[in-house]
């Protein structure tokens, strides 16, 4: 399966998690982690998705972005933007702002959210075999030893 065809199947499949006002242009930077993790992301959306059936807060929150940076898994997840009633009466639309007291929904997902991201830790981005944080020239990467071997290589480091 390709990038391409993976962010396909997830944005079909688990549509009602994230916000239907992306563009195609959105999708190309909303999922930009490599194929070892997609297990993962798909786990977390399967996961999150009966955590909001349950709460019935489907709808009320998006995944914004799944990406790898210093060579661990992020997973941003916002509120959906709502209409509110101003203090004069008047309606405006509120996005990314967080509720002042964690929803039961909100709370778990924070805990999903860092099962996920523990075992992202070891586990290869690019195969999903047992992987491990490395280091080369201030570049972090979490991956197998094939994988950082080919990297090294690739860098021209030893």
């Amino acid at each position: 399966m390709t990038h391409d065809e993976y962010v396909a199947y997830i944005r079909e499949r688990y549509s009602d998690l994230f916000d239907p006002t992306n563009s195609d242009e959105d999708w190309r930077y909303l999922v930009t982690i490599g194929p070892g993790w997609w297990p993962l992301l798909t786990d977390f959306c399967e996961q999150i998705e009966g955590v909001l059936k349950h709460h019935d807060e489907l709808g009320k929150w998006y995944i914004r972005q799944c990406k790898e940076k210093m060579g661990e898994l992020r997973i941003y997840v916002r509120p959906a933007p709502y209409e509110r009633t101003d203090v004069d009466g008047f309606s405006e639309w509120v996005e990314d702002i967080d509720p002042s007291e964690p929803s039961a929904a909100q709370e778990m997902i924070s805990i999903l959210r860092e099962q996920i991201v523990g075992r992202a830790n070891h586990t290869c981005e690019e195969c999903g075999e047992p992987g491990r944080l490395h280091v080369i020239d201030g570049w972090y990467r979490t991956c197998c030893d094939r994988h950082f071997q080919e990297w090294q290589q690739a860098k021209g480091s030893k």
